[in-house]
């Protein structure tokens, strides 16, 4: 079984995320193994909360909005337990933009409370967040992503939907369990694409695109510049184009 695919089962079954080189602040393999996210009990917040606010930050107690300067050759490291997530791509963006939302029916729960790590500069990112499932969180990621740019996405239980119609540079997204929905501008998104669902569906949408079920792995040439891994621990996966 593929290493990544191996790491998105992880999410579900394990209770440590743990960093891949290849994210931000992971220069050497000794760092990446050092930085390890608990993803288990997510009714806990964090105990350490690495997060200084900026002027123009929109933080209240169900709703976060902030923007900060961020490069399209960035390097984004991106871990979120029990949210819904959404990741836009503007290729011709200079920000970073994020946008979270409790449901009213969250109760005492606040924001601020579950923010782990929320680290921006103009040339990499970590994100971590960790929510209890009763906070019915909704994460909202709008950035560019070009050539040259490095980005890890994990989520350890919910539903994804990546436009990556626009995006281009080395893309793996994990989902521990729950539906991603993938929109592509066709071959464009891509020069090689990787799909992994340990247990679950595929559903491609495409034009002669085909079906999978239960344990799939295929792999897509492309037009495009870059390579995108997709990684379904437990559930299901759309592919459309955009």
């Amino acid at each position: 079984m593929r290493k990544s695919l191996c790491y998105a089962l992880a999410l579900i079954l394990a209770t440590t995320l743990t960093s891949h080189a290849a994210g931000p602040d992971s220069n050497s393999q000794s760092d990446s193994k050092s930085e390890s996210w608990n993803c288990g009990e997510t009714d806990k917040p964090p105990t350490t909360h690495d997060y200084i606010g900026a002027p123009g930050d929109a933080l209240q107690p169900h709703h976060l909005e902030l923007t900060r300067p961020f490069a399209a050759d960035g390097k984004l490291k991106l871990d979120v337990c029990r949210a819904d997530l959404r990741v836009n791509i503007q290729p011709d963006a200079k920000d970073l933009k994020l946008t979270v939302v409790l449901n009213p029916q969250s109760g005492d729960y606040t924001i601020s409370e579950f923010i782990q790590t929320l680290r921006i500069e103009p040339n990499s990112a970590v994100i971590q967040l960790k929510f209890p499932k009763s906070a019915h969180a909704t994460v909202t990621v709008t950035m560019p992503m070009g050539l040259n740019s490095e980005n890890s996405i994990n989520l350890g239980y919910g539903n994804l939907n990546f436009n990556a119609a626009g995006s281009a540079g080395h893309r793996e997204i994990n989902v521990g369990m729950g539906h991603m929905q993938l929109l592509l501008d066709k071959d464009k998104s891509y020069s090689k694409m990787q799909v992994n669902v340990g247990l679950g569906t595929l559903h491609d949408h495409r034009p002669g695109g085909s079906d999978g079920h239960f344990t799939i792995t295929k792999e897509y040439p492309g037009s495009g510049s870059g390579v995108l891994e997709i990684n379904v621990g437990m559930g299901s996966l759309d592919i459309r184009n955009d």
